[in-house]
């Protein structure tokens, strides 16, 4: 088993079966926890991936707001 899924696995669990481990952040160095999604091989729709992520995903668009307009 590679990193990213042993240190997704330590935090929640098996991962479901058709599953993937997701890097957040496109690098695939980076297995911090707070980097990987598990998110579906085939989702049926979008909310099937986004759903856990979702209060994540806001969070990280009002900070990229924040320094948007910080730096103007």
């Amino acid at each position: 088993m590679n990193k990213n899924r042993e240190v997704w696995q330590e935090a929640h669990g098996k991962i479901p079966k058709g599953w993937l481990i997701h890097f957040l952040n496109g690098d695939k160095r980076d297995t911090r926890l707070e980097n990987l999604a598990a998110v579906p091989r085939y989702p049926v729709h979008l909310g099937q991936v986004t759903a856990p992520y979702i209060e994540r995903i806001r969070k990280i668009e009002r900070e990229l707001k924040l320094l948007k307009e910080k730096n103007k």
